[in-house]
């Protein structure tokens, strides 16, 4: 069976007309269209295939298949977790990646690759307002980023400690003590488990009513820690939006013997971006590392994380330096950017592109004006529920995000009470806030992330949400009275 270039354009055209489709559907469509397992195993699975297929219709097939289980999260109504949508270009651009087909790990075999996103690191550490000397690599997420991080944070605190991690390994290493807020996100706990940290070494410092770190428990908590020290704060926590103490964080690193700070700002970190919001992450410039997702508030298409690193040539010994195999000496000898010295792939796409693109496109102003943009709607919409009598939002929105209760009862009642209205707007599929926990409480968490949204869809969706809050209480009630006969005999005994 051959394959031929000309295929390409009638394959790309029909995945083009099948894509469009698809998000121009979105603003209409629901959010979650609820077609369970079975019915998509039936769809899409079956046995395995023996024999060739037409291109067309394995296409077609696969595009009508698959859609019925998407969940509508590039639209401008989904508010849940903290998954964005894609700037137009952005989606156009990762196309091109998957055309050109480049793998971006050393210069000599993508030279134009290595250029752009060469480019897209010096200009993200630009409007982040970070050193230039920085390192910056271009990650699957998040989640990699900060294993990436954690990584290099590892391997410096134990070299300073006398101990060469590449050489010596981690068996009789210096343990290494770990100092989080209490609301430290899950992927900080894998990346930990995974790089040989474990979770017996936390000490925790604990937050307020905003989730963020109480700043005088800082130099107390340090103190305790002796040896090697690694200090994790968050740039936008997941539930409140809030930012940690930067530079009372920085303080406390840099009079701490061995030190290192990392930044979890996989959420928030944008907001050095915005003139009006720059103020929550003063400070960030002077920690030694940072995560972050493109595919959250920068609306990049999946899959695109980013790491910063202050110290490159850290971030470059700790990803293996010179330590690659001989068919691939004189790759890594070319004076030009090699991205695996930023990152742990050997083998990736040009996740850089699509960064790029947006940056171009839109210039520091839009980006700003749409980080700006996502922060006035959360506040719109905390604004329109909090004048509701028996909703409550509980954190001060400083950012794109809120968690919110529903009831007035104990605990136990409002939780469930939040849980029922979260799930009903999610059966309804208009709009698709998720649920989570502040401090023990079930909550309804409303995250704006996306460049689609407006006005309009937080207007609409707020009526949603206080319809829906009034349909649950009032069954709740309901269903909390006893039947008239049985008060009648209730009463008469």
């Amino acid at each position: 069976m051959s394959h031929q270039f000309n295929q390409y354009r009638q394959l790309l055209n029909q995945s083009f007309d099948h894509a469009v489709a698809y998000l121009e559907s979105l603003p209409e469509r629901p959010v979650d269209k609820h077609v369970t397992s079975d019915a998509l195993r039936q769809a899409i699975g079956g046995e395995l295939p023996q024999a060739p297929s037409c291109p067309d219709t394995v296409l077609n097939q696969l595009a009508v298949n698959v859609e019925q289980g998407l969940i509508g999260s590039g639209g401008p109504r989904f508010f849940g977790y903290a998954i964005g949508s894609a700037f137009p270009v952005s989606m156009a651009a990762d196309w091109l990646v998957s055309a050109w087909d480049q793998n971006v790990p050393y210069y000599v075999s993508s030279p134009s690759m290595a250029i752009v996103e060469e480019t897209a690191a010096e200009w993200v550490l630009e409007l982040l307002g970070l050193s230039e000397r920085a390192g910056l690599g271009f990650t699957s997420g998040a989640q990699e980023a900060i294993y990436t991080a954690l990584i290099t944070a590892r391997n410096t605190l134990l070299q300073r400690a006398g101990w060469d991690v590449a050489k010596q390994g981690l068996y009789g290493a210096p343990r290494i003590n770990v100092v989080v807020s209490d609301q430290i996100h899950s992927t900080i706990k894998r990346a930990l488990s995974m790089i040989g940290i474990g979770l017996e070494d936390i000490h925790t410092i604990p937050t307020d009513d905003n989730l963020r770190i109480i700043e005088d428990h800082i130099p107390e908590v340090l103190s305790r820690c002796e040896g090697p020290t690694l200090v994790c704060a968050q740039a936008g926590c997941i539930d409140s939006g809030a930012f940690d103490p930067f530079d009372a964080l920085a303080d406390a690193v840099e009079s701490h013997p061995n030190a290192w700070l990392h930044v979890d700002g996989a959420i928030g970190l944008w907001a050095a971006v915005s003139d009006k919001q720059k103020y929550l992450v003063k400070g960030i410039e002077r920690v030694d590392s940072i995560d972050t997702d493109g595919h959250k508030w920068f609306n990049m298409p999946y899959d695109c994380g980013l790491v910063i690193v202050k110290d490159a040539s850290a971030l470059a010994c700790a990803m293996g330096g010179s330590n690659m195999g001989d068919y691939l000496n004189d790759a890594m000898a070319k004076p030009d950017r090699n991205a695996i010295n930023f990152g742990i792939s050997a083998s990736r796409r040009a996740r850089g592109v699509p960064v790029y693109a947006a940056i171009k496109a839109l210039g520091k102003s839009g980006i700003e004006q749409h980080l700006d943009n996502c922060c006035e709607l959360a506040q719109r919409m905390a604004d329109k529920l909090r004048a509701v009598e028996g909703i409550t939002i509980l954190n001060d929105v400083v950012s794109n995000r809120f968690s919110a209760q529903f009831g007035t009862g104990n605990d136990e009642q409002r939780n469930q009470l939040t849980e029922r209205v979260v799930h009903r707007l999610q059966q309804e599929g208009f709009c698709y806030p998720s649920t989570s926990g502040y401090k023990g409480l079930k909550t309804m968490l409303f995250s704006v992330l996306s460049c689609h949204t407006n006005e309009q869809d937080i207007d609409l969706s707020a009526e949603k949400i206080i319809a829906a809050f009034e349909i649950e209480r009032e069954l709740v009630n309901q269903a909390g009275q006893p039947k008239h006969a049985e008060a009648v005999a209730q009463a008469e005994c």
